[in-house]
């Protein structure tokens, strides 16, 4: 059966580019993907010598030995890996689906095959082995791709600011063999179902069937549709009472499981949906409407395969953006609520603010209280680990005035050296609580047992570790910005104590801004810094999706010669079969725009009720200048292609196409 696995591969050449192009592509952005991770992975770890360390001993007794001033990687390695998800996730529905599209589109053959006397295991092997002839080279042809692609995209990624360091490619042996290894297990995955019903079809049901069932659903299919439906039901859920760290998984992995069952389950439920949307196209254009429509109805894995790439990418684009645009908005919108002081002091040039600037600010008499926090890194040890962590030398008092927290346990008057105060995610998370014992150590200096006095909610104002002045190892650490609260007779005019205060402190030394000015520019650098993220998670995938739509309906309509040429041979027009082609493409990919908007409003609500703002409900931020141009993109490639294969398709005369070979 190989002969012929590979002499139909060559024979039916334009059907299975499509999937060649899907596995090559997928292939290619995994590789990239991996190879940029790797790159971050090859940073090399300066000499423990240079810097200071300290030993912590963990529940268990073992000893962890961190060092103070290492690249801190873990931002970038984080949204490599996100994107390294969303290129899988996305090469995953896209594969799949095209390898089981194609085989769908030869039913005829398999069953020309069964009368000619080939049995059912042998059909299996020859589409088995139709996609190793197709999957081989297309993986080794990403592999060249990623190979070559991957310098740039370390390069790109460098400019984005992203990393700390540098990044310089990494070893791509490790990457190219992991991303060609899945790019023929979801290859071989996504035709072992389709070559199992090819098998067990009769030979009088295949030639009495169109070139594509209308029974599309399979019980492997539906069950995996199901279960997927289940979990992303379950997972939503829980999303709301999960708390703001756990929202974010279970939100990001809901909105993909049901993005995966509404892709599985689309043979069900958009066909009918289809119909009830093209039922004004049947009015408005009787003939090409109604064509339409019935094709829709009738090819049900052709609808399902064309409204799948469009479902995956947006409901990916969509769940990513909204989750960290929310989460940037929700912490926003907390810290304006939690925020008493009118004015913000940071240093002109460098990073942090002088001592003696701190005190000339206390010292002014409009100015009520300074809240000063000193941020450093220390290292904490827990029942079974350690790790860094950020904490903060600050008088709580000052704190308390200048922002509006909450004690959840325990006193904040007993805070002193060798107590500390821990905010209540970090309570949360650990299972502290007022009275409990953490175990600290700075940098260069020996573990401190400290005392938990208070659990504290105050947003970001507030760090994991809120360490007291004179705290042991804490020499004099210095603040990057300070908050200011003036008396109640100088509130109302704060930009004028503002400039005051700049003028009398040097303007080449503090830079003094009113709190809500303050806010803005905080807020416009962070959404140029989500930016980025969100165009190093979605731009490759979204490019990659675009070719699947096209390469999809190159496969489909390659089968479609006969079909348009009985059409024409019944009359009807060429401007009829081109609006038909439209009418398909719009609906289908409109239907898809609408089930991912559904899947990320529902998945974008359980998040949103998971983030608290003092005093209001968390604002829900979505990027609708992103995913606005990302449909359009979709649906003009879509027009694009539909629109040039039948108008070829027509150019081909009638007669002899319908005698052409399929």
């Amino acid at each position: 059966m190989w002969r012929i696995s590979v002499h139909s591969v060559r024979h039916y050449w334009a059907l299975f580019t499509g999937t060649f192009v899907a596995l090559a592509l997928g292939v290619a952005l995994m590789g990239v993907s991996a190879s940029a991770l790797a790159a971050t992975w090859a940073v090399p770890k300066p000499a423990d010598a240079g810097h200071p360390s300290v030993t912590l001993t963990d529940g268990t007794g073992t000893k962890h030995t961190l060092s103070g001033g290492d690249v801190d990687l873990g931002g970038v390695q984080s949204v490599l890996a996100m994107a390294g998800v969303v290129s899988a996730f996305v090469t995953v529905v896209v594969v799949t689906g095209t390898c089981a599209f194609g085989i769908a589109l030869r039913r005829r053959d398999m069953g020309l095959l069964r009368l000619a006397g080939a049995g059912g295991p042998q059909v299996r092997r020859m589409v088995l082995g139709e996609s190793l002839v197709v999957a081989v080279p297309a993986a080794l042809t990403g592999c060249v791709v990623a190979a070559l692609t991957a310098p740039t995209a370390v390069e790109a990624l460098d400019g984005t600011g992203l990393s700390p360091v540098d990044l310089r490619p990494g070893p791509l042996l490790g990457p190219l063999v992991f991303a060609a290894f899945s790019g023929l297990v979801l290859a071989v995955t996504g035709t072992l179902a389709a070559s199992r019903r090819a098998a067990r079809v009769l030979p009088t049901e295949a030639l009495r069937e169109a070139d594509l069932d209308a029974k599309a659903m399979t019980a492997g299919r539906g069950t995996t549709g199901v279960l997927a439906l289940m979990a992303g039901g379950v997972m939503l859920a829980m999303t709301p009472g999960a708390g703001a760290e756990a929202a974010t998984p279970l939100a990001l992995s809901g909105m993909l499981a049901l993005a995966l069952a509404a892709t599985l389950l689309a043979p069900v439920y958009l066909p009918p949906l289809l119909r009830l949307m093209a039922l004004p196209l049947r009015w408005a254009d009787p003939v090409a409407g109604r064509l339409a429509a019935e094709s829709v109805r009738t090819s049900r894995r052709r609808t399902a395969s064309l409204a799948g790439p469009v479902l995956a990418i947006l409901t990916v684009v969509g769940a990513f953006t909204t989750v960290l645009s929310t989460t940037g908005a929700a912490t926003e919108a907390d810290d304006r609520a939690r925020t008493v002081a009118q004015l913000v002091v940071e240093p002109a040039r460098g990073e942090r603010l002088s001592p003696s600037d701190v005190k000339a600010l206390r010292a002014d008499p409009r100015v009520a209280a300074v809240s000063a926090p000193a941020e450093l890194e220390v290292a904490v040890a827990g029942p079974y680990s350690a790790w860094k962590e950020q904490a903060a030398v600050a008088d709580p008092s000052a704190l308390a005035r200048t922002h509006r927290i909450t004690v959840i346990d325990g006193s904040l008057g007993r805070l002193e050296p060798g107590t500390v105060a821990v905010s209540r995610e970090f309570a949360d998370w650990y299972g502290h609580r007022a009275g409990s014992t953490v175990t600290y150590g700075m940098f260069g200096g020996r573990p401190v047992k400290a005392r938990v006095v208070a659990v504290l909610d105050g947003g970001s104002a507030v760090p994991p570790l809120l360490l007291p002045g004179g705290a042991p190892g804490a020499a004099a650490p210095v603040p990057s910005s300070a908050a200011v609260l003036l008396r109640a007779r100088d509130a109302d005019s704060a930009r004028a104590v503002a400039a005051e205060l700049t003028s009398r402190l040097g303007a080449e030394r503090v830079r003094v801004v009113p709190s809500a000015e303050w806010f803005g520019r905080a807020s416009a650098d962070q959404e140029r810094l989500n930016r980025l993220v969100l165009g190093v998670l979605t731009v490759p995938a979204s490019l990659y999706a675009l070719i699947a739509v096209a390469g999809t309906l190159v496969m489909s309509y390659s089968r479609r010669g006969g079909e348009i040429a009985g059409m024409r041979m019944l009359g009807v027009s060429a401007g009829q079969v081109r609006r038909m082609a439209l009418w398909e493409t719009l609906s289908t990919s409109a239907l898809g725009v609408l089930v991912a908007a559904g899947v990320v409003a529902l998945g974008a609500h359980s998040y949103r009720g998971a983030l608290e703002v003092l005093d209001g409900e968390a604002p829900l931020s979505v990027e609708w200048g992103m995913l606005s141009a990302l449909t359009a993109a979709c649906v003009c490639a879509g027009v694009v292609v539909s629109l040039a294969a039948s108008g070829r398709l027509l150019r081909q005369a009638g007669v002899a196409m319908v005698g052409s070979r399929q």
